[in-house]
């Protein structure tokens, strides 16, 4: 979970493209509420499935075993196409779902909702559950930012367009139980509104 959660939320390469991009402001808020966000969604993890291991062999039971043809690559070019069936079209799916529903949930009018306590939960919901590439919340910070978005929904997003999404969610579903999944989505948003505030506190 620390792995999963980690990767995005204190990717490096990340933290220095919001340092040139951002200020290192903005890269200090990252740090400072993604370090506990990660170690306490590990920790809650644990707690809430003490007996759960992530069973490799388990997960791989849900895709047939490719045939070892004796050469490495060939053995894993199958694993791979059987991972890309099985993983894909639940992804484009859900994406493509997404997609739809942006234009419902951001309206154009949404640059000029301010700083509301309901638009800062709505936003932390909402970025908790769409997917983005790496760091492509920079950008998408950046451009709302310059249009007049307030500091408080930046905030927001910085701390939950990262960490997950919901296709991500679903593609580890056969390895966390569901209410493991469901704790770090609300732990996410809940991580996202404490970001919007805090960049509201500190006149970001």
């Amino acid at each position: 979970m620390a792995y999963f959660l980690g990767n995005p939320t204190l990717n490096p390469a990340v933290l220095v493209f919001l340092v040139m991009t951002l200020g290192w402001p903005w890269a200090l808020l990252r740090i400072l509420l993604g370090v506990p966000l990660v170690l306490g969604a590990a920790l809650v993890a644990t707690r809430l499935a003490p007996h759960v291991a992530v069973d490799m062999r388990r997960l791989a039971a849900d895709v047939p075993a490719a045939p070892h043809t004796g050469h490495w690559f060939r053995d894993w070019v199958h694993c791979l196409v059987r991972l890309v069936v099985r993983i894909v079209p639940e992804y484009v799916v859900i994406v493509a779902l997404l997609g739809a529903a942006r234009a419902l949930f951001f309206p154009t009018g949404a640059l000029h909702w301010g700083n509301n306590p309901l638009v800062l939960i709505g936003l932390a919901v909402l970025g908790t559950l769409f997917v983005i590439p790496t760091a492509g919340e920079i950008p998408i910070i950046q451009s709302m930012l310059a249009a007049g978005l307030g500091a408080g929904p930046a905030g927001v997003l910085l701390m939950t367009l990262a960490p997950v999404s919901l296709p991500s969610l679903v593609m580890v579903s056969r390895a966390f139980p569901l209410r493991v999944l469901a704790a770090l989505a609300v732990l996410t948003a809940a991580c996202g509104i404490a970001g919007g505030a805090a960049a509201l506190l500190l006149h970001l």
